[in-house]
């Protein structure tokens, strides 16, 4: 009876001893995996921090060109008959069927709206449609990312003739021009054609991830911040209301 009773306590000791040890290994592995995102991923996570909110929906697809001259540029999207919109209205309508055209900040002017051609889910009319306004206005970029399924894409053209592009749908379907400084200093990584991504290892951040959650850092790199360029923009319209005037030119 006495061997019963001491096995029992031996095999309740051990199993209360592994419980202790997988606790604490648990808890310093939670630890390790914080501090290995914070430094995988340092660069989102100050985007994050500077983030305000905004009270309308942000695009998750833009294009900048490089232009003051919104009523060539309504003209030339085939929107010169259509009435424009102010920005606020435009960004909340940025899903619909269409495109908006911003007012000019910086001599950019941005443009959003689900009727733009996502090069990530099809990179030749997107191509096209960037080459036209490219020869027409000089430069222009386009950005697009989608945090569900982490599509990402993103181009530069001058003149005419794609700079930089890139665009990944779960595959790359559109790699032209050579890797940019600006993408390798956020850490952004480009697959040749056909090639997948090594899986992450536990507790990795995926490389796809990161590339779409720093699509905003290139833009704003690049050219404009995103935020920021509504934050003036709405205000704008804020101003030009106050005064009766219709708000900033979108449409």
């Amino acid at each position: 009876m006495t061997r019963v009773i001491l096995v029992l306590l031996g095999s309740f000791g051990l199993v209360l001893t592994l419980a202790v040890a997988f606790v604490v290994l648990y808890r310093r592995h939670a630890r390790q995996l914080r501090r290995l995102n914070r430094s995988l991923d340092q660069l989102t996570s100050m985007a994050a921090n500077r983030r305000r909110v905004l009270a309308y929906p942000l695009p998750n697809r833009w294009i900048l060109v490089r232009t003051s001259n919104t009523p060539h540029l309504r003209q030339v999207l085939g929107l010169a008959k259509e009435p424009p919109v102010g920005w606020s209205e435009a960004l909340v309508r940025s899903r619909e069927r269409g495109v908006f055209v911003s007012a000019p900040v910086d001599g950019w002017s941005l443009l959003i709206g689900g009727g733009l051609p996502d090069p990530a889910t099809d990179p030749d009319p997107a191509f096209r449609f960037l080459m036209g306004l490219s020869g027409e206005f000089g430069d222009v970029q386009a950005f697009g990312l989608d945090r569900v399924l982490n599509l990402h894409s993103w181009a530069r053209l001058r003149d005419g003739a794609v700079v930089r592009a890139y665009a990944w749908s779960g595959e790359t379907v559109w790699n032209q021009g050579r890797m940019t400084l600006d993408e390798r200093l956020l850490g952004l990584c480009c697959w040749d054609y056909g090639v997948q991504p090594e899986p992450p290892g536990y507790g990795e951040v995926a490389p796809v991830l990161t590339n779409t959650e720093r699509v905003p850092l290139l833009a704003r790199r690049w050219g404009l911040d995103l935020l920021a360029t509504c934050e003036i923009l709405l205000s704008q319209e804020a101003v030009q209301s106050g005064q009766g005037d219709s708000g900033p030119d979108a449409g």
